[in-house]
């Protein structure tokens, strides 16, 4: 099965997203470690960077990307801090540490109970085939945020320690997003075409 480049240097996105492209058949290949520095996020929506990201990095030698972009929108705070969730909207750089921005995050909820401390994630993904076809999709997960850490923070996401759910974030998360990409289908559609087409690739290889 061919490698999907993840237009990504984050380690915790790749984390969440391999396995579930494995279940499909494909190995998540990312950013993480390469120089090449990816264009700024200063799209409207998070369709519009995923999209920019996935076409950033398609090529003849990786015909195969994904890109995503996600936010977090808290209702006690009118949907801060939105689209640009580790600056939180230009008030932090890219390179805010996990605990000053869970600080950030606990001092402006400080004495909202716990009935009005709902959020979501919203999520938008990208994938590029190598005709030059793209496929969308757009999720929101609600959830709850607690007023004392209740776990360690998982590197590079600060909210999972606050992130009322199972004890362990990192295989929920990863479950969230295998169950909507199985919903979205696209990638077991990718891979019934892949799969089809192995037998003719194979031919030409021999001859």
């Amino acid at each position: 099965m061919p490698a999907i480049l993840f237009a990504t240097h984050n380690p915790w996105k790749a984390l969440l997203f391999r396995p579930a492209f494995a279940a499909f058949g494909f190995d998540l290949e990312t950013l993480n470690g390469q120089s090449a520095a990816l264009l700024p996020e200063n799209g409207a929506t998070a369709l519009e960077n995923a999209l920019a990201k996935a076409c950033q990095v398609h090529s003849p030698q990786h015909p195969w990307t994904f890109g995503d972009d996600a936010g977090l929108s808290i209702d006690a705070l009118n949907g801060e801090p939105g689209l640009q969730t580790r600056r939180w909207a230009g008030h932090f750089s890219d390179q805010v540490d996990d605990q000053t921005w869970l600080d950030y995050l606990l001092s402006r909820l400080q004495g909202v109970p716990a009935e009005k401390r709902s959020a979501h994630f919203f999520s938008a993904w990208v994938l590029v085939a190598p005709d030059g076809c793209t496929y969308t999709r757009q999720i929101k997960w609600p959830f709850m945020i607690a007023e004392h850490p209740l776990r360690p923070i998982n590197p590079g996401s600060p909210i999972s320690s606050v992130r009322i759910g199972p004890p362990d974030d990192l295989a929920n998360r990863q479950s969230e997003i295998l169950h909507e990409l199985q919903t979205w289908g696209i990638l077991a559609q990718l891979q019934a075409q892949v799969v089809e087409n192995m037998p003719a690739r194979q031919n030409e290889v021999n001859r």
